[in-house]
């Protein structure tokens, strides 16, 4: 009947080359003769004769368009063509960023072969292919590339079979170029012994100004934000760039291309994060960290000095609403992924998942280097389902430990470019430490149920300017217990319900969603309130906080009474109080009632619990061993006979006392019962006043224990006779 709610207020090639991460489509660059000399330290941008768009173009195939080199022959009598003098999109693009990247210095070492090694860094693993076959072209050849390689192979006594191949490349006194997105994908002697480190920039809008005047054949300024580049990677700025077409249309297609990749779009619908209510210490967090984002944008803060967090709760509490409102209100750019997701966009494979993990972590990165944002957040919901590794078995832990271990790679990658990290989980308990640690997720906030006042906002925000005259008091009280999620489904029936009537939405409509009319009989809905107002009063009187209590059905129970537990450490007086609070509702069907009856198996549960817990979790029977968590303590009574012994004599004993409250509050009870038939739902402050007009009748005889737990504590009444 009952369920009793206890609440608490992610030229030559080298054999030696690896495939990078993610390339398997990445367009390659055809060899192109190397630009003369200028007078700038840079290079300058290739001489490329710029001629009015012909019907030639519409004969390029998607692989000329795209600047991909498949056979060596084909890409040479291309390059005899007269439609080569104008490159792909994509060629123009990576000489242009590798033109604006090196030196001249940089540029004579390498044509000149010296025995230099110099590491590029490139925006994304998409980048890596192009960016190679530009620096051939430039250098004239006899260079050797190290692509970067996300799993290398392992040589029999645990090294990167690369560095071997890298010490003996560099042995031979020629240039040594390693190109990846990070260095850490390189062979770590590679980057040692590197001479110099360039990091290839992703495009800004003044390169891409440059680009695209020299694309479009016009001198005429083209307006082009930070902005409308955020999140966009080397294929989405190729593909804007398409024959007969106008800088202007070139830009449209990036800011719509941009808005898709950064949103995601549902991003710009979340609420202002004021406006969001119920979070607590959530929430104001989320308001420092808006605040740090602005001094990050002003140049007054680090953004590797950003704080990223988890969020933990049940399903529905809003955690990625929050995530996202956070998101709206610093407007940086939010990009969301979830462990279900890895899974469900691929077969499952390790190496599939790694390509998922890589691609989130990627477009983060891709995001913060081709906007002004500096920082970025990154949501990954279902935190739990990277199970920790310490509970693993033999079977799944080689899987497991290398998707985590991956994960803790690339996000200490993310943290370093000052994206923020926000997790999600509604099992904290199974979510692997290394993941909560600081530099992962550094503050852990618990998003509860939202209290009355939390619940008035919510629908508030909902229903927006529908019913802004009306009292939704009452609505938030009957709400007790709901989530946001739930709150927003009540708010959505209502006007259902509203437009089937094809009338404006009232009040009514909302309160017949969040308590529909019951169906029950009077006498049912009699026994649910006598068993109810037992637990409140009886828990009332034992000093315990009441905070509500409910006759409204919410899944399989019948009725709930809400305690807010107390702070400290409870002993065995304490607890036993807990028991017959939880025993009380039977009690009164016994004592008030038509007797015992089925509707009170989870007050009976909880109560096995907390009297188990006494003798096999804490210590506080006769034995000091700790043999089981305290939520688990009950299993052990289908085995040890004689624990189920000390177990069943304990609560027949509270049992006993919890008859005596109920006759001593007989009258209390009653009235609260039937003011609670009539309301459905009272709080905790209505109980008590209710209660003030009741003493009790009789002094209550109980326990050592419970007569030792009731002095100051005890609720008004129990310490003296009426």
């Amino acid at each position: 009947m009952s369920s009793d709610t206890i609440s608490t207020d992610t030229p030559a090639r080298l054999p030696l080359t690896a495939e990078a991460p993610d390339q398997a489509a990445t367009p390659a660059c055809p060899p192109e003769p190397a630009a003369g000399p200028a007078p700038a330290d840079r290079l300058p941008l290739p001489e490329v004769s710029i001629a009015a768009a012909s019907t030639d173009d519409l004969s390029l195939s998607f692989d000329d368009f795209m600047g991909i080199a498949t056979e060596p022959a084909a890409a040479s009598q291309a390059a005899s063509t007269p439609r080569q003098a104008k490159p792909s999109p994509l060629r123009l693009i990576v000489d242009t960023a590798v033109r604006s990247a090196l030196s001249r210095t940089v540029l004579a070492k390498l044509r000149s072969l010296q025995p230099v090694v110099i590491i590029l860094q490139v925006p994304s693993p998409a980048w890596v292919d192009p960016v190679r076959y530009a620096i051939e072209t430039l250098a004239g050849g006899g260079i050797e590339v190290v692509k970067a390689a996300a799993r290398p192979k392992m040589t029999s006594n645990g090294r990167d079979d690369r560095e071997d191949d890298a010490v003996r490349v560099i042995a031979m006194g020629r240039p040594v170029i390693g190109i990846a997105p990070s260095p850490d994908y390189l062979p770590r002697v590679l980057t040692a012994a590197a001479d110099h480190t360039i990091a290839v920039p992703a495009p800004d809008p003044a390169l891409m100004r440059q680009v695209l005047a020299r694309w479009c054949g016009t001198q005429k300024p083209v307006f082009l934000r930070p902005e409308d580049l955020a999140g966009l990677d080397l294929r989405d700025l190729a593909v804007a760039l398409r024959p007969h077409t106008t800088p202007r249309a070139c830009v449209k297609r990036l800011r719509r291309a941009s808005r898709l990749r950064v949103g995601p779009p549902e991003a710009d619908k979340a609420p202002p994060l004021q406006a969001l209510s119920g979070y607590g210490k959530a929430k104001d967090w989320g308001m420092g960290l808006v605040a740090d984002i602005a001094r990050v944008k002003a140049g007054r803060l680090d953004p590797a000095e950003l704080e990223g967090a988890i969020f933990l709760g049940a399903p529905g509490t809003g955690k990625t609403l929050l995530a996202r409102s956070i998101a709206s209100e610093a407007r940086v750019p939010f990009l969301s992924t979830s462990v279900a997701r890895w899974f469900g966009s691929t077969e499952g494979y390790l190496n599939n998942i790694i390509q998922e993990i890589d691609r989130f972590c990627d477009a983060l990165l891709q995001a913060i280097r081709s906007g002004n944002a500096r920082t970025a957040i990154g949501f990954l919901d279902e935190v739990d389902a990277l199970p920790s590794r310490a509970r693993l078995g033999p079977r799944n832990a080689d899987f497991w430990t290398a998707v985590i271990t991956h994960c803790l790679m690339r996000w200490e990658e993310l943290r370093r470019a000052g994206i923020i990290l926000i997790g999600a989980t509604n099992h904290a308990d199974h979510v692997d430490p290394a993941l909560l640690r600081p530099g992962r997720f550094d503050r852990q906030f618990e998003i509860l149920p939202p209290d009355e006042a939390g619940r008035l906002g919510i629908l508030k925000m909902h229903l927006g300017s529908d019913l802004a005259d009306a009292d939704l008091t009452l609505a938030a009280r009957l709400s007790h217990g709901a989530t946001g999620a739930v709150l927003a489904g009540h708010v959505k029936g209502a006007r259902r319900r509203a437009r089937g009537a094809e009338r404006p939405l009232s009040l009514d409509d909302l309160l017949a969603e969040i308590a529909p009319a019951d169906f029950r009989t009077a006498e049912e809905i009699r026994t649910i309130a006598l068993h109810e107002a037992a637990h409140a009063v009886s828990a009332h009187r034992l000093g315990l906080a009441v905070v509500q209590v409910s006759t409204l059905p919410s899944g399989d129970a019948a009725g709930a009474t809400t305690l807010r537990l107390s702070g400290g450490i409870p002993d065995r007086p304490h607890l036993e109080r807990r028991a017959l609070a939880l025993l009380a509702g039977r009690a009164a069907d016994v004592v008030l009632g038509a007797g015992p009856n089925a509707g009170a198996v989870q007050d009976l549960l909880e109560a096995t619990r907390v009297v188990t817990g006494l003798h096999a979790s804490f210590g506080l029977g006769t034995s000091l061993a700790h043999r089981v968590a305290p939520v688990e303590a009950e299993r052990l009574l289908q085995w040890d006979v004689r624990l189920s012994e000390l177990v069943e004599a304990d609560l027949q004993r509270l049992m006993r006392q919890a008859e005596a409250l109920v006759r001593a509050d007989r009258n209390a009870i009653l009235a609260v019962a039937e003011v609670l038939r009539v309301r459905r739902v009272l709080t905790g402050d209505e109980v008590a006043g209710i209660m003030a007009a009741y003493p009790p009748r009789l002094r209550i005889r109980a326990g050592r224990a419970v007569r030792a737990s009731l002095g100051n504590e005890a609720g008004p009444g129990l310490d003296r006779p009426a």
